[in-house]
């Protein structure tokens, strides 16, 4: 069967990094020699904005990370297959040919690829502590979790009638953790293509201090919903059992040391949201 792959952006419309984003995927449908279309999703009403031609354009008013991706899904024909990135990262042929070739390779599964930063900077940011976890990961790797920022989704899934990424998750993230467990507990496999990297422009705000311990809370405590919603019981209380040792723990080094206050308060908030069933957001 002839493969067809839709390089798919979700956005706002506002990165500053779109514009050079959308033309190397347009780059990359000029050279190669599979059948390639470029879409957009803007999680807008509309925006006062031009673009190529041959990008196609779509809108989602109702905002959140659940219902732009979803709004992806919805417009791409069955029988294709989907490649999610995001506005702020540069791709490159090698990028797409890489997760061509596993999912060649590999047709029944979900496939994903390293983020790495654009530019190599002093200091930490989002990008340069999150890419530390692919160092473990060896090529067709599989795992219980990938970003959708750099993931192939295969045809076969697309034709089926199931809510991928659940609104829960609409201003809090971790919609593509709670995806990714949802479809290993279907048989669906995630395998890594450590070839397939893309690079990541980062705004400023990422290398704050205050950002990166709010989103590290965040994640964490997140995590712990997706847990409650899709393991078992057993799992589920191992999770709760850990945490509260963790908190007991962090919290006496944070007595001691400020710099476990962090990781104290951020498995804290994971034992609320086990409990409560309701995400983190902010």
């Amino acid at each position: 069967m002839f493969e067809k792959y839709y390089l798919t952006v979700c956005s706002v419309g506002e990165n500053s990094n779109l514009v050079e984003c959308l033309r190397n995927l347009l780059e990359i449908k000029e050279i190669t020699n599979e059948n390639v279309e470029v879409i957009l999703i803007i999680n807008q009403e509309k925006i006062n904005q031009t673009f190529d031609s041959r990008v196609h354009v779509y809108f989602e008013p109702l905002m959140g990370y659940s219902n732009v991706r979803n709004k992806a899904i919805s417009v791409v024909p069955e029988n294709t297959n989907l490649i999610f990135l995001d506005d702020d990262e540069i791709p490159n042929i090698s990028w797409f040919e890489a997760l061509v070739k596993a999912n060649k390779k590999h047709k029944s599964d979900v496939i994903f690829g390293p983020v790495y930063p654009f530019e190599k900077a002093s200091g930490n940011s989002y990008r340069s502590t999150s890419s530390q976890k692919y160092k473990n990961l060896v090529d067709e790797d599989t795992v219980y979790q990938a970003p959708t920022a750099n993931m192939l989704i295969p045809s076969y899934l697309l034709n089926k009638n199931l809510v991928y990424f659940d609104p829960i998750f609409n201003k809090s993230g971790s919609e593509d953790t709670d995806l990714c467990f949802r479809l290993r507990n279907q048989g669906v496999k995630i395998r890594f293509a450590k070839d397939a990297i893309i690079y990541e422009k980062e705004k400023p705000q990422r290398f704050d201090k205050n950002y990166l311990d709010s989103r590290l809370q965040r994640e964490i405590a997140n995590y712990s919903l997706v847990i409650r919603r899709n393991s078992t019981p057993s799992k589920i209380f191992w999770r709760f059992s850990t945490l509260v040792i963790r908190i007991v723990f962090f919290g006496v080094f944070a007595l001691l040391n400020s710099q476990y206050i962090v990781k104290r308060d951020a498995y804290f908030y994971s034992l609320a949201v086990l409990l409560s069933g309701k995400p983190r957001e902010g």
